[in-house]
């Protein structure tokens, strides 16, 4: 089914109305505003002269590498419901590979309900998504040599015959607004890569998702974007890593030993690093990613500046860690499944990485931790503590 998304953007957004806001971009501006951001309206007006009421504290969970449909993916789903209701959460970031293995042939494809909507049917929150390298693939090996499969996607946001109205992926790469500050401007904006074109293993033959049509011109919308933003916290979302103890290893050495198998050369990731850093470096507070099925919490690095990264690739799969001292972590964890829990206030972040055991689905707090603000005016110094 193929769908004119620049037209369904148009229309969405002339006809949107509420909080959170969505800007979308398919790989030109994405969006009708004026507003700089690139998101709605951050007026501090509302009508009737009423008075904003500011956020004060925002809740999430994050999960990558779900979609498997089976009953790991099951336990993980039993556990987040269990601790949003514990603990309060408004939404969920999906960090890619959300269908496996090769994605979904068309907006009605029943995977989209056994890996995500039957999994997550008493998850009554929006899941926030996007794409992984399994989502663009045309074989079982997540080669990601058929981006274009990535549309439908796109698509299942829009469809009217969809079986909840939770899948929010209204572009191949976006940004998203949740809350406000006192003066109207937003408490957080999120930024979500489509990382796969960057970083497939194998060459699409696609022109529109080389690097000149589609790498460039999306680095150029979100550093732009990014740059725009009034957001008092801003966090970035992709599937592959900047940085990784897992198999997958850190961005501009991918795949070390493995990309004799490949035919891209873009495969090793020195471009998509490249993309990161000019995009995000010393500007976001955390960057969240999957495709190593485990879960990790890097310190902060100096070419990337005080941004914490975290690797939740453990929704549906587990993996071993292949050099746990690559980067140095506040905490690591193979071999089981798992999500990760955030808490956001004005001035600090807690994380907790939920353990969930793959055979009994039993899941306990691995780690806790809480810290303040990464980034503030005027302070951009990384805390490597």
């Amino acid at each position: 089914m193929s769908v004119n998304r620049r037209k369904f953007l148009k229309n969405f957004l002339v006809g949107a109305a509420t909080v959170p806001t969505l800007s979308a971009c398919g790989g030109g501006s994405g969006s009708d505003s004026d507003n700089g951001n690139g998101g709605g309206d951050i007026s501090p007006e509302l009508p009737g002269g009423q008075e904003i009421t500011p956020t004060e504290k925002l809740r999430f969970m994050v999960v990558g590498d779900t979609g498997t449909g089976t009953q790991g993916q099951y336990h993980v789903a039993a556990a987040m419901e269990k601790v949003a209701k514990a603990q309060g959460a408004e939404f969920i970031l999906g960090a890619g590979d959300n269908i496996y293995e090769e994605g979904v042939t068309s907006v009605d494809d029943p995977r989209f309900l056994d890996s995500f909507e039957y999994p997550y049917q008493n998850l009554d929150l929006p899941f926030y998504m996007c794409l992984g390298n399994h989502d663009c693939a045309s074989t079982i090996f997540g080669g990601g040599s058929n981006n274009k499969r990535g549309d439908y996607q796109v698509d299942y946001h829009y469809s009217t015959n969809r079986y909840s109205n939770k899948w929010k992926m209204p572009a191949r790469f976006y940004n998203e607004i949740f809350g406000k500050q006192s003066d109207g401007a937003p408490f957080l904006e999120l930024f979500v890569v489509d990382s796969n074109p960057l970083t497939s293993f194998y060459i699409d033959r696609d022109e529109d998702f080389n690097w000149q049509n589609y790498g460039y011109p999306q680095q150029m919308w979100m550093k732009e974007t990014v740059d725009a933003s009034q957001a008092h916290w801003k966090i970035a979302m992709s599937h592959v890593p900047y940085k990784s103890n897992g198999k997958h290893g850190n961005a501009g050495n991918l795949d070390e030993g493995l990309r004799i198998l490949f035919n891209n050369p873009d495969a090793d990731g020195l471009r998509y690093k490249a993309f990161l850093e000019d995009a995000f470096a010393h500007k976001i507070d955390m960057l969240f990613t999957g495709h190593d099925h485990s879960m990790q919490w890097i310190k902060p690095v100096p070419e990337f500046g005080p941004a914490h990264i975290i690797v939740s690739g453990a929704g549906g799969k587990t993996d071993a860690l292949k050099e746990p001292e690559r980067n140095p972590t506040f905490y690591q964890r193979e071999e089981m499944l798992g999500f990760v829990w955030v808490e956001l206030t004005t001035s600090t972040m807690k994380v907790e990485f939920y353990v969930v055991d793959p055979d009994t689905g039993d899941h306990t707090v691995g780690f806790r931790r809480e810290i303040t603000k990464p980034v503030t005016t005027g302070a951009l110094e990384p805390a490597l503590a």
